[in-house]
C-alpha cells in the first residue's frame, strides 16, 4: 500500500508540474496559495469514511510557487503542502496526518510531532522528514535525497 501511495504522489507530482509549466503566468505571482481540494487518508481503513472526510476538509492543500521559499505551520493536523520546482518548504505539522508532494529540485523540510505524515519526493529533490509520532511514509524518487528520523517507530521510505 505505501508502494501504490508512493506511485500515485509521484505521478501527482509529475502532472502538477507538467500543468504549471503549460499554465501562463499570473499577472501578481503568489508565493503561498491556498487550495480547495485535500487530499484522501491512505491510513485510513476502508471501514472508516468519516476519518477520510475529515483529513479531506481539513487538508485544503496550500502551495508554495517555483524557486520560493515558504514556512507553514499545522496545529490540528490533516493539512496538504505542495512545493514546487525549485521551491523550499518548511513545515510544522503538529497534529500530524499531514501530506506534502515536494517537486523537482525543491527542499522539503518535515516536522510532524503526530505522525502518520507522507512524503512524495521529485527529481532532485531533498526531503527531511522527522516524525516523532510515528507512523510516516516517504516515496522518493531515484535522484531524491530522502532522509527519516522516525522517534515514534513503524516509518517506511
Amino acid at each position: 500500500m505505501i508502494r501504490a501511495l508512493g506511485i500515485l504522489i509521484v505521478t501527482l507530482l509529475a502532472g502538477c508540474v507538467a500543468h504549471s509549466r503549460a499554465a501562463p503566468a499570473p499577472s501578481q505571482p503568489q508565493a503561498c496559495a491556498r487550495g480547495t481540494q485535500g487530499p484522501e487518508d491512505p491510513y485510513a481503513e476502508s471501514g472508516e469514511p468519516g476519518e477520510r472526510t475529515a483529513v479531506a476538509a481539513a487538508g485544503r492543500g496550500q502551495w508554495c510557487a517555483p524557486g520560493e521559499t515558504c514556512s507553514f505551520e499545522c496545529e490540528q493536523g490533516g493539512c496538504a503542502y505542495t512545493c514546487a520546482e525549485g521551491s523550499t518548504c518548511n513545515i510544522e505539522c503538529d497534529g500530524g496526518n499531514c501530506r506534502v508532494s515536494c517537486g523537482v529540485d525543491a527542499t522539503c523540510n518535515i516536522e510532524c510531532d503526530g505522525g502518520r505524515c507522507g512524503t512524495g519526493c521529485g527529481d532532485g529533490a531533498t526531503c527531511n522528514i522527522e516524525c516523532d509520532g510515528g507512523s510516516c511514509a516517504q516515496a522518493c524518487a531515484p535522484d531524491a535525497s530522502c532522509h527519516v528520523e522516525c522517534d515514534g517507530g513503524n516509518c517506511v521510505s
